[in-house]
């Protein structure tokens, strides 16, 4: 090699050095990506510099395992290429000074280029080049009009190892492919061609543009390290901003809530607490965060609150208390208070504590009282007037035929028995009205036991079939009488008092049933996921008229017939709800009257 040819390939080096230096310098003085893969493109394909026709940048999408088309600078077209070139040589402007000028800053147009790489996706499919160049971080010179089968070290010639998609985009045979890699961590590839002037790519230009890859991948990577770790640390604000307003957001909804609310940790001391703990407690606010909750210090009725709190801490188990008078320090409240104490876990390091929920019923409690006291006085009133009509029929009836009878035997001496019976029956009438009416008033404790439910229903009906006998009405088992006889059916209840239900309901079916009518009795046994169930249906013919008599059918001293208080289906009711059922009454014309009773069995 002659002496001039050394200085010229000294002179191209120093070149490239020197464009090396001016991109860095330039890249050091921003870290917007955009404008970073600018000044790199520029630098590639600007006269001053490298002088490529065109360069293309494509950056890794590691989710989709893509190479998405991120920018791309050159001319689209001949007419656009020599316009450039013109533009180029009339400008004085060395590359620095270039990326430096307020013409670069401001140059927004978007290229016809610019704006098609965007739109280009490349998969990145094993033992193609691209991939490969990734792997092995070696640049590919790309020669596709050499002819396939002429490959050789230094350029690929054939198509079919190139990603699909590329080869289009690009319309032009002979490209080279640079690696961007940056400490082992890939970023994507550059990719250059000389479409319009048809320069060769030679391997100085490979390597001069390796060169290049390396600070352009760091520069690239660093960027996006530095986007990232911006938006995270917006994020981590916006984050932190929206959990400021959640937590100003809470504060406000405790503080709305009219009930007191006190957050404990696990060792009883106040973390939290709403204004209305305040009176409850006679401290601000203030002073009752950070302090602890002691051994008698806090009583609901006779129990300790502290070991209540300790309880449910360690069961992990919520606890109510309810109508309960609360003790501070000696000192008894006159209120009355639903408390509920639910644990609490501040985080999974910290052990649990405990929420506790106040709320101040003494309102409640006296407006229920004066409903009830209300009530009691209404069905007393109603009482009364049932009460006085009905024993005032049979004490005009006693009356009457008593008169009858001394007359009778001031008059001859003799008593007619006729009238006697009469009177007798009467009698027997008011003390049936005045028994319901104490069963009713009477609050009587019920004493369960296991009884065997089938027999109760057998005594019951044999003793119905021989009241509708005397009306000529029949009673008729329409299911369930093999249940009843061939298997114990056993539940928690009182016989008597059971027994004492059916009858009511029998009973009321013969009375509302004319001559020759059926009453229809079905007995069935259910079972589902919550458990075991006897469900017994009685049917009569009659109609209960409206659906307000179906609605009110089971409300004390209501009642559809002439004759009665109107007392035995609330008693029934009452009874029935004793042993945790149901009653319910369904009535139309077309099939009559159907009680339906189900209550809970232990097995059968």
């Amino acid at each position: 090699m002659s002496a001039d040819d050394q200085i010229k390939n000294y002179q191209d080096l120093l070149r490239q050095y020197n464009i090396l230096n001016q991109l860095s310098r330039t890249v050091s003085s921003t870290l917007d990506l955009n404008k970073i893969l600018r000044i790199i493109l520029t630098g590639v394909t600007f006269g001053d510099g490298f002088g490529f026709n065109r360069a293309f940048l494509f950056l890794i999408d590691r989710e989709e395992k893509k190479l998405l088309g991120r920018m791309a600078i050159g001319p689209s077209s001949n007419e656009e290429a020599w316009k450039v070139w013109g533009e180029i040589q009339q400008s004085s402007f060395s590359l620095e000074e270039y990326l430096n000028s307020e013409k670069f800053d401001t140059q927004t147009r978007v290229s016809l280029l610019d704006d098609q790489i965007k739109k280009l996706k490349i998969s990145l499919v094993q033992g193609k080049e691209i991939s490969s160049c990734l792997e092995d971080g070696i640049p590919r010179n790309v020669d596709l009009s050499a002819g396939y089968g002429s490959d050789d070290s230094y350029r690929i010639t054939d198509i079919s190892r190139i990603e699909a998609g590329l080869t289009e985009f690009l319309d032009y045979p002979k490209f080279c492919i640079i690696p961007l890699i940056s400490r082992t961590k890939k970023v994507g590839i550059l990719i250059v061609d000389n479409k319009f002037n048809h320069r060769e790519i030679t391997r100085d230009d490979i390597d001069f543009l390796f060169m290049l890859s390396q600070f352009a991948a760091s520069s690239i990577r660093n960027t996006l390290i530095y986007n990232d770790l911006k938006d995270s640390l917006e994020a981590l604000a916006k984050l932190n901003s929206k959990l400021e307003f959640l937590k100003e957001y809470n504060e406000k909804i405790i503080e709305s809530i009219p009930v007191s609310i006190i957050v404990l940790d696990h060792d009883f001391k106040v973390t939290l607490c709403n204004s209305n703990s305040e009176k409850l407690m006679g401290r601000t606010k203030d002073s009752l965060i950070g302090r602890k909750i002691r051994k008698g210090l806090i009583f609901l009725d006779e129990l300790d609150l502290y070991y209540e709190l300790s309880k449910v801490m360690k069961e992990k188990r919520a606890e109510g208390f309810y109508k309960t008078v609360v003790t501070f320090g000696g000192r008894k409240n006159s209120d009355i208070y639903d408390i509920i104490l639910v644990p609490f876990k501040f985080s999974p390091e910290i052990p649990e504590g405990a929420v506790v929920i106040i709320e101040n019923i003494t309102k409640t409690v006296r407006l229920e009282q004066s409903l009830a006291e209300a009530k009691r006085l209404s069905e007393l009133g109603r009482l009364s007037a049932t009460v006085a009509h009905e024993i005032r029929n049979p004490l005009i009836a006693i009356g009457g035929y008593a008169n009858r009878v001394k007359k009778k035997y001031t008059e001859s001496g003799q008593i007619n028995e006729e009238n006697l019976d009469i009177i007798i029956s009467e009698i027997t009438r008011l003390e049936k009205i005045v028994n319901e009416i104490l069963d009713y008033a009477a609050e009587r404790k019920v004493e369960h036991n296991e009884i065997n439910i089938g027999k109760v229903l057998q005594e019951c009906i044999s003793l119905a079939q021989a009241a509708a006998e005397q009306k000529n009405i029949d009673i008729v088992i329409d299911c369930g009488s093999d249940s009843i006889s061939s298997r114990e059916i056993i539940m928690n209840g009182s016989f008597d008092n059971l027994k004492q239900a059916f009858l009511n309901v029998f009973n009321n079916a013969i009375e509302a049933s004319e001559t020759r009518d059926k009453v229809g009795i079905c007995i069935q046994l259910e079972e589902d996921e919550d458990g075991k169930y006897l469900i017994i249906k009685i049917n009569n013919r009659s109609y209960l008229g409206s659906e307000e008599d179906a609605h009110n059918i089971f409300l004390p001293f209501y009642t559809t017939k002439l004759r009665g208080s109107g007392l035995g289906l609330t008693i029934t009711k009452r009874i029935v709800e004793q042993h945790a059922g149901k009653i319910d009454v369904a009535s139309n014309i077309d099939i009559g009257t159907t009680f339906t009773i189900k209550l809970p069995l232990v097995r059968f």
